[in-house]
Formats: C-alpha cells, structure tokens, sequence
C-alpha cells in the first residue's frame, strides 16, 4: 500500500528537480540576453568578451570550457546574483581584468588590482622578442623599469630558470602586487622588488652594475593624448603609468641614463614605445652616443604592424 505513494514522491520530487533545472537554464540564458543589451546600449566594448569572462569567472571554469550554445548554460540563484553583480561594473566601464581579479600573461595567471597597469598583449610580443637573444640556461642578471603587475620580470623568470631580476616601480601599490605575484609562482628568491622612482637627478646607487639586460614598458603616451584613451583607462588605470611627458620621452630618457650606466659592455635595453618615438629615439642616441656610450639597433613592429619595440646596445 505504500508502493503507490513512494512513487508518487519521488515522481514528485523528480518533477520538482527538473523544474530547478529548468529555471536554472531560462534565468542564464534571459541574463545574458539582458546584459548583452544593456552593454550594446551603453556601447561597452567588446561585448560578447567581456560577457564570456565575467561568465566563466562566476562559474569557475576555462574560457574554453563555457558551453557552445546559451542554450546549454546553467547557473545557480547565487551565481546569478554574482553575474549580475560583476555586470554592473562592467558598466562602470572597469576593466574586466579588475572585475575579475586575475589576467594571464604567456603561461603565467597574475593577480590584478586596480590601479596598477594591466598588461597588454603587445607586452607578450616583447618578452618574446628578448627571449630570442638568450640562451635557456644562461645566469643573466636583469632589471625591469616599472614592474606594475611584474609581469615582464617573472615571465622571463619563468623562461630562463637561471636568470635574476630587480623590479622597480614608483607605486607602492605596484610593488606589492609584483611581490604577491612572485610569491604565488615561487619567484620570491630570483626576484628583488624595489620602490624607486626614476628622477633626472637620480644616480642609481640602489641598483646593480654590469647588468646583462634593462627592459622596461614606460609611461610613454604623449601628454596631448591622455584626453582620448578610453574610459576604462582613465577612470582606473594609474595615469603615471600611462604618461610621458610632452613628446612622451621624459621617462625614457632617464631610463636610457640607467642604460648608460648599469648596464654591461654589449648589454642590451629593451623599450616598448609609442610609434612615434623610434626615429626620435635614433637621432636622440646618435646626438649623445658620447655622453651615453649606446647604440640604436633596430625597431619591431607589433601585431597590428605599428613600430612599438626598441633594442639599443652598450659600447
């Protein structure tokens, strides 16, 4: 007599599981839809990106782990609640490398955290570019300019397992992210973080000499320019970060003064720089190759063809 009624509850509670499920699937695909026309509405770049990350970082998963179709996407009440969350400041404009809290740079997951720089893909082209000059296993000693994230730095520690490094920011915040980062990739005993901020008048007695390399992504964006970055730059991006000055050369030059006097014969500095400054940078080097012993050697051009990358020499 019991039989029945053991079915009927458990057809009863398959019936009720089906519909958790079911509105699981109706309430994600209606909240990507309505956040996909509230970001077309207020024109967020890169629409079905920013949706992408925001999503896979609610669900804990791979970009390439999300379902093919919307169709197939389940989420639970409180991960909604945390999409739509995460959404809202998206439409503030900030960056989904903030919201999310984390960003991959070559093989490496980096903390991030506003407002240090986030690192830009071209970025990954130039570490590419170095590891070129140097064997895996040579014991080079190098210094990155403005660590931010430390990115560069502990990317080419993860490259070349003999190397050491000294990274130097003039944000405080900044240099404890590279800290952090360090220490979550078990970078701490390869890599010096140091707070300094590079003066015209500075002499550098906090960095070593005979330095194999210098690399450096500086402020180099012409000073006339900042009024046209994008929103999500301005509003919580570190502008010292971003700015060079009038020409956007100010930085550059007093890195070009540590070049001069840390690096080792035939040592190389590498820059990432406005497409601008290259020529700029050649005649500037060739007019003080007396007083600053290096020596242009070449420009690269990036993904999207534009001359973003320096090499220059010590005599």
């Amino acid at each position: 007599m019991f039989l029945p009624r053991i079915n009927r509850l458990l057809r009863n509670d398959k019936l009720i599981a089906s519909n958790i499920i079911f509105n699981r699937f109706v309430g994600s695909i209606n909240l990507l839809e309505k956040w996909k026309s509230k970001f077309e509405e207020e024109k967020i770049p890169e629409v079905q990106s920013s949706l992408k990350i925001i999503l896979a970082h609610v669900l804990n998963k791979k970009l390439r782990e999300l379902p093919q179709s919307s169709k197939d996407l389940s989420m639970t009440k409180s991960e909604q609640t945390r999409f739509e969350k995460l959404c809202e400041c998206r439409m503030a404009r900030m960056p989904v490398q903030y919201i999310i809290g984390e960003w991959d740079f070559r093989e490496l997951t980096l903390k991030m955290q506003p407002p240090v720089f986030i690192p830009r893909p071209e970025t990954e082209e130039l570490v590419e570019l170095i590891l070129q000059q140097f064997d895996i296993n040579e014991p080079l000693k190098f210094l990155e300019v403005g660590c931010g994230t430390g990115c560069i730095s502990l990317s080419l520690l993860h490259s070349l397992p003999k190397a050491k490094a000294i990274a130097i920011d003039q944000s405080q915040i900044a240099c404890k992210l590279t800290t952090e980062n360090a220490n979550k990739h078990k970078f701490e005993k390869r890599i010096q973080v140091i707070r300094y901020r590079l003066e015209k008048e500075s002499v550098f007695d906090e960095i070593e000499d005979g330095l194999d390399l210098i690399v450096s992504n500086p402020p180099y964006i012409p000073g006339k320019d900042l009024l046209e970055l994008d929103p999500e730059i301005k509003l919580y991006e570190d502008l010292r970060a971003l700015d060079g000055g009038q020409d956007g050369l100010v930085v550059i030059k007093n890195i070009l003064r540590v070049a001069s006097m840390k690096l080792k014969k035939k040592g190389h500095l590498w820059l990432e720089v406005d497409p601008s400054h290259p020529e700029l940078l050649q005649k500037y080097l060739q007019e003080n190759i007396s007083n600053l012993q290096l020596k242009y050697v070449a420009s690269y051009k990036d993904v999207f063809q534009k001359d973003r990358f320096v090499e220059i020499t010590k005599l």
